[in-house]
């Protein structure tokens, strides 16, 4: 008679833990978000007041991500398809200074679509 072993799985949920989530204590006065390490997107961000986070209390990734971040070194994230991504951050207030200047490009594109001599419009390029 033989005896059979088996090995208990830990079932982990899903919801809220992607693996670009964020756990521990974020400063409350920025904005963070994941960043694509292609061409140079993290550099851009850095020059638009991005930082990289090394925060030792925040704590990225979950079993499909694995969080290969130091103590002390940037906080990443690689994703099942290989990309790897960091955890930047920037001050709320210049955070909120990109999105009105966003928003204001995509309204002054919009209005320029908009046609105001009648029903049936007509299409001009410049």
């Amino acid at each position: 008679m033989t005896k059979e072993i088996t090995k208990r799985t830990v079932r982990k949920p899903m919801f809220n833990r992607g693996p670009q989530s964020i756990s521990g204590e974020k400063d409350p006065n920025y904005h963070y978000r994941f960043v694509n390490d292609t061409g140079s997107r993290v550099h851009n961000f850095q020059e638009a007041g991005y930082e990289l986070v090394v925060d030792p209390d925040v704590a990225v990734g979950n079993s499909n991500a694995v969080d290969v971040s130091g103590m002390g070194s940037a906080k990443r994230v690689i994703s099942n398809d290989g990309t790897v991504s960091y955890l930047m951050r920037t001050k709320k207030e210049f955070f909120a200074e990109d999105q009105k200047a966003k928003a204001k490009h995509i309204d002054e594109l919009e209005s320029s679509t908009q046609e105001t001599r009648g029903m049936y419009g007509s299409v001009k390029l410049s």
